[in-house]
């Protein structure tokens, strides 16, 4: 089961911040998670569309501009990162999955995207494009078929994994809330990828190795790591 660092080592450090990002890296972990907002026509790695809740800013995003954002403490004397930030420091070191919070956010990822292939070591199969907008996801799907999509949920449908299938998404995203063996069945016989987030408790890390899911996000890769590879020797 792959260990993907949600917002970086957010347990341990200012979640979705360099910092946090190099302790993922530190922790060998297989794969890094932030999210994408739109600041001044610029992808920024900011969860929530409010800035109060991780920066000592106040106001929504799409009322500020790029410099302003820079000017914020996002915790430890961070500034919060821009996207291609995050890729020069991650270089292709593991996977990356990019989360996409901000509408029409996604030529300016994609831009980002085609840079680090370009410029840095990353692979194309190292990018996964995740979201809860599943319009934007199958916006991704035309724009840049090779790339891999994650679809979210947060809740449980009806007709389990299927909305993942009809994006042709590679991956489904499942709260762990909600998460049961009928969904892991059904996305597998789909030939999807089943990870499930936010799991940080060592008793639901053993739940989602029964499970057979493929990956799990977690606040804290490294305790993670640690335990997964405790119990497999």
């Amino acid at each position: 089961m792959q260990i993907i660092a949600h917002r970086g080592a957010s347990g341990t450090a200012p979640e979705n911040t360099i910092t946090a990002f190099q302790l993922a890296l530190d922790a060998g972990v297989s794969g890094i998670e932030l999210d994408v907002q739109m600041v001044s026509g610029v992808a920024v790695v900011l969860h929530d569309r409010w800035l109060q809740k991780t920066t000592n800013g106040m106001g929504l995003t799409q009322d500020i501009d790029l410099a302003y954002l820079q000017s914020l403490d996002a915790g430890g004397g961070q500034s919060v990162p821009r996207l291609g930030d995050v890729l020069q420091l991650i270089n292709g070191s593991c996977l990356v999955n990019i989360e996409l919070k901000a509408p029409d956010c996604e030529l300016a990822v994609l831009a980002e995207i085609e840079y680090a292939l370009a410029a840095l070591n990353f692979s194309v199969e190292q990018f996964l494009i995740s979201s809860f907008n599943h319009h934007s996801l199958q916006k991704i799907k035309q724009l840049a078929p090779e790339l891999k999509l994650g679809a979210l949920t947060a809740n449980l449908p009806l007709s389990y994994a299927q909305f993942a299938t009809d994006i042709q998404a590679w991956s489904v995203h499942c709260a762990i809330d909600f998460i049961d063996q009928a969904f892991v069945d059904d996305a597998h016989q789909r030939g999807l990828q089943v990870w499930v987030y936010t799991v940080n408790q060592i008793e639901d890390i053993d739940a989602m190795l029964k499970l057979g899911v493929d990956a799990i996000f977690t606040d804290y890769p490294s305790r993670s790591i640690q335990y997964l590879n405790s119990i497999s020797c």
